[in-house]
């Protein structure tokens, strides 16, 4: 079925009588394997398709979708969305945008190698993932979750103003969290490899990495309550970049939802912090030609050398600022209507290594997990979440710790980010979110009381 011509279609029928129309259509196939005791336990191949249908006139918007391309479903979608915009209240900032040039380059989003490897070689990458975790000390004796996913996506988008794409993009995960025990003591630790590729994926490096840290982490235990420097890892800093990534909207501007409101142009974090959105990142887990409103994705940098300098648009924010988008609307899936949204969202990398970055503290802790993340507060700016890691002392990682809560406004964290390393990983929420390891000295550390 030619989709583009599909969705051209819809748009044409369901552009009369004065509407605005735009037809997005999304079609995807996906794989998913988890493997327990070196064993298949479960495996899904599924394919989906769907199209979802915007109308508006005079400021009032319908939404409809439908995963049913029948004439009769199509229609009634059509049917539907001028239903509901003629009832809607009306909103003079929504529009359909009108079409804009969009870069011709190769983005490296799409690996047809996916499609092409037998399902029995991605059974492989499962079992030598849960494999490598198990084998990588004899303290780790089961795998909660060892998984193998992969997916291609076909994207259509056709709107009444003249726009219309299409592009393909691919997605692979290997996804492990190990457990080991010694005695009475139990620790968890996560191992995470993404790409737009197979080839970027290396299914014993990950397996390893959650078991051996696993294992360190055994024994872990607070330490007094104190203020001192936090190490983030990058799979650790992902609930702040979230939370920034939360904050550098003009939503979040416009509504007075962010700690950063009435800050642009001024300093807001230490010279090392430059923070970018990147829709255009070669192989970014959430790159693409154009976002799921037709308008060109771009690199926007948010935050340079700790100046604020910009935010993220959609059509609909721009319009009420009278500015342009910057690419970053997105939609779950085609039953969603655009919003506004991050894309390659990432503090930018520096030059020390890792282990060079650390060797610069005193004490503090390397942190490698936190949780109840879900309590940041990107508005007010609160931060405090328990966390585990490893003490560090004259440079150098020390005893594992456990059950301690580490706490300092947003603000103030951005304010003393002292280095940032050369490792940037990207975690696939939000759509991408990207950090290196960094340090911020003076974080208030709740542990033993003295």
């Amino acid at each position: 079925m030619d989709y583009l011509a599909l969705a051209t279609d819809i748009v044409q029928k369901a552009s009369a009588n004065d509407f605005e129309a735009e037809a997005y259509i999304a079609k995807g196939i996906e794989t998913k394997i988890e493997v327990r005791a070196g064993k298949v336990e479960k495996l899904s191949y599924a394919g989906s398709k769907g199209l979802g249908l915007r109308l508006i006139k005079e400021g009032r918007m319908g939404y409809a979708f439908t995963s049913d391309f029948s004439d009769e479903s199509l229609d009634q979608a059509v049917s539907s969305a001028m239903e509901l915009a003629l009832v809607m209240d009306a909103d003079e900032y929504r529009t359909i945008p009108n079409p804009k040039e969009t870069p011709d380059e190769d983005l490296d989003i799409y690996d047809p190698k996916i499609l092409d490897t037998p399902i029995e070689k991605k059974i492989e990458f499962a079992l030598a993932l849960e494999k490598a975790a198990l084998e990588s000390d004899p303290r780790v004796v089961l795998t909660l979750m060892a998984m193998y996913l992969d997916g291609i996506t076909d994207v259509y988008l056709v709107n009444s103003n003249g726009f219309s794409g299409s592009y393909k993009k691919s997605f692979t995960a290997g996804i492990t969290q190990a457990m080991a025990v010694e005695k009475e003591d139990r620790a968890m630790s996560f191992g995470i490899g993404v790409g737009t590729s197979l080839a970027e994926l290396d299914p014993v490096s990950i397996g390893q990495e959650a078991g051996e840290q696993a294992a360190k982490l055994l024994g872990g235990k607070p330490v007094p309550t104190q203020r001192a420097t936090i190490v983030y890892s990058p799979f650790a800093a992902s609930g702040l970049i979230s939370a920034f990534s939360r904050a550098l909207t003009a939503d979040a501007m416009q509504r007075n939802r962010t700690f950063l409101q009435g800050k642009m142009g001024q300093d807001v974090a230490s010279d090392v912090v430059s923070i970018l959105d990147n829709g255009r990142l070669p192989r970014g887990l959430a790159t693409r030609p154009f976002d799921d409103e037709g308008n060109p994705t771009r690199a926007t940098r948010l935050v340079d050398e700790g100046v604020l300098q910009a935010v993220l648009y959609d059509d609909y924010s721009a319009q009420k600022d009278g500015t342009n988008s910057t690419g970053n609307a997105a939609r779950a899936s085609h039953r969603n209507a655009p919003h506004l949204s991050p894309s390659n969202f990432y503090i930018q990398p520096g030059h020390q290594s890792p282990e060079e970055l650390i060797a610069g503290v005193d004490q503090g802790i390397f942190v490698v997990n936190t949780m109840n993340t879900h309590s940041i507060n990107p508005v007010s700016g609160d931060y405090s979440v328990s966390a585990q890691g490893f003490w560090i002392e004259n440079g150098k990682l020390g005893r594992p710790v456990n059950n301690v809560t580490i706490a300092l406004p947003l603000q103030k964290i951005l304010k003393n980010v002292k280095a940032v390393a050369n490792d940037l990983l990207f975690l696939p929420f939000g759509g991408a979110l990207g950090s290196p390891t960094i340090r911020v000295d003076g974080v208030m550390i709740g542990g033993e009381d003295a």
